[in-house]
């Protein structure tokens, strides 16, 4: 299976990107050196999500930046993405991982401690977990789990972890110093004016707070 050898995610949401595209915000983060993206527009119908998917692409590839698509196995087939995220209540990570083969990655939602321990066991490549803190995004998924769920989450994994939720430049550390492996980003990124600086403010706090010169995270698998 391939490395997960990113410690931050950029997950879209086109609604917080202040009227302009997606395409050109995404261009932005990729630019200030985004590592990799999740394509998460969960409400496109499949012919626009295809679209959308090949314009992003055409940016993420040159670059060698990671694009991974929610749930869309097919999809990151035909486009030759690098992985598919799912969600916990969409394909079994063993029906996805026959489709997708060894060599793209698999990540997979999780909400509890319970949920990253199964996606480990089921063959997962790396899971994202949250809400750590409270966000507007996440209010469907409940209460914030905080750093004591994460903490434990962490070090009861099989397989790298990554929090989400309310993940902001002053938490980057908290999140490693509980045993995150990365951190998985929406607002903080794509909410903000200039999506580029943001970019770059947010990955140069990642690439300090996971050198091999900081308090290490929780290690790769």
């Amino acid at each position: 299976m391939p490395p997960v050898d990113f410690h931050l995610l950029l997950v879209t949401d086109r609604s917080l990107v202040r009227g302009r595209s997606l395409e050109s915000a995404i261009r932005e983060s990729v630019d200030a050196g985004v590592p990799a993206i999740q394509l998460r527009e969960r409400d496109l119908p499949t012919r626009e999500l295809l679209s959308l998917a090949q314009q992003i692409r055409t940016i993420t590839r040159d670059r060698a930046v990671s694009l991974i698509i929610n749930d869309c196995v097919d999809m990151a087939v035909a486009l030759d993405l690098d992985g598919v995220h799912l969600r916990a209540s969409s394909f079994p990570v063993p029906v996805a991982r026959r489709v997708l083969g060894r060599h793209r990655l698999i990540g997979v939602s999780a909400h509890s401690v319970k949920e990253v321990q199964q996606a480990g066991d089921d063959g997962a490549d790396y899971v994202i977990l949250g809400p750590i803190f409270e966000t507007p995004s996440k209010r469907e998924f409940g209460a914030p789990l905080g750093l004591a769920v994460l903490e434990d989450a962490c070090r009861h994994s099989s397989v790298p972890v990554f929090a989400i939720g309310g993940i902001t430049h002053a938490r980057i550390e908290s999140a490693r110093d509980a045993g995150a492996f990365g951190v998985a980003m929406i607002g903080s990124i794509l909410g903000r004016e200039d999506v580029g600086k943001a970019t770059a403010d947010m990955q140069a706090a990642v690439h300090a707070a996971w050198s091999p010169h900081s308090r290490a995270g929780s290690p790769a698998r």
